[in-house]
């Protein structure tokens, strides 16, 4: 019997001590951190730089009295001048949700030029120097892709020529010359793809018109420009601010 009631209580001791031991273990064992990614964000200054290709179209009509080409009556010919191009461009953007809000400026330098001799003797050219453009611009994020569209305000060093031709020699008083700095408007969209946090590229057509504009000769013939631009290029931004880094969090 003694033996019997020795065992009992030896049995509640240790079963009162496996349960001390347990409940000084912690409830829950630790776990490593776990590295939680932060979603991309478009939002912050931006600079950069683009190159690509220009098509002009010019239009040049004689408007009156219709003596400045050989024609003598109401005639108009174009002219399509062609170049590479480049500058740079910067900008802002300003993303929530999918939706980014953003102001782009670009400026360079286009170059393009052309001259036709139409019959009969005819003189037409037309020389793009400097341009630039202040647009606002609206797209739509799918984490590191942007699609965009854009509008605003274009300006552009633009030279054009007319006259006629007296055998081979181009007459002082039929020669029309106008260079001006000239403000038209500009839409256009693209697409852009963020390499990292901080480098992206872009790819962008943009339509340029700028408008009509005078010019006349020393004989009293006025003539009529229109200039219009069509550019397609590539380019590559670098975006200011934090980027963000992946959060630690443990569980």
């Amino acid at each position: 019997m003694k033996n019997v009631l020795f065992a009992g209580i030896s049995l509640v001791a240790l079963l009162g001590a496996g349960t001390a031991r347990a409940a000084d273990l912690p409830s829950r064992m630790p776990t490593a951190p776990v590295a939680v990614s932060v979603p991309f964000s478009w939002t912050g200054f931006y600079i950069g730089g683009h190159t690509g290709v220009a098509v002009g179209k010019t239009t040049t009509s004689n408007t009156s009295p219709f003596g400045g080409f050989d024609a003598g009556v109401p005639v108009s010919y174009d002219a399509d001048p062609v170049g590479i191009f480049g500058g740079g461009q910067l900008g802002y953007n300003w993303q929530s949700g999918m939706w980014v809000l953003g102001v782009e400026g670009d400026v360079g330098y286009l170059g393009m030029r052309d001259t036709v001799y139409p019959m009969p003797d005819n003189y037409l050219s037309v020389k793009y120097g400097w341009y630039g453009t202040i647009t606002g611009r609206v797209g739509l994020a799918y984490d590191r892709l942007l699609t965009y569209v854009k509008g605003g305000a274009a300006v552009a060093n633009i030279t054009n020529a007319a006259g006629d031709y007296d055998g081979f020699v181009l007459d002082p008083s039929q020669f029309s010359e106008i260079k001006k700095t000239r403000w038209g408007w500009t839409v256009g969209t693209g697409f852009e793809f963020a390499l990292s946090p901080a480098w992206s590229v872009k790819a962008e057509y943009l339509y340029m018109n700028f408008g009509k504009h005078r010019s006349a000769n020393l004989a009293g013939d006025t003539f009529e420009h229109k200039n219009q631009v069509h550019t397609a290029k590539i380019g590559l931004n670098y975006r200011f601010g934090q980027y963000g880094s992946p959060v630690v969090a443990r569980y």
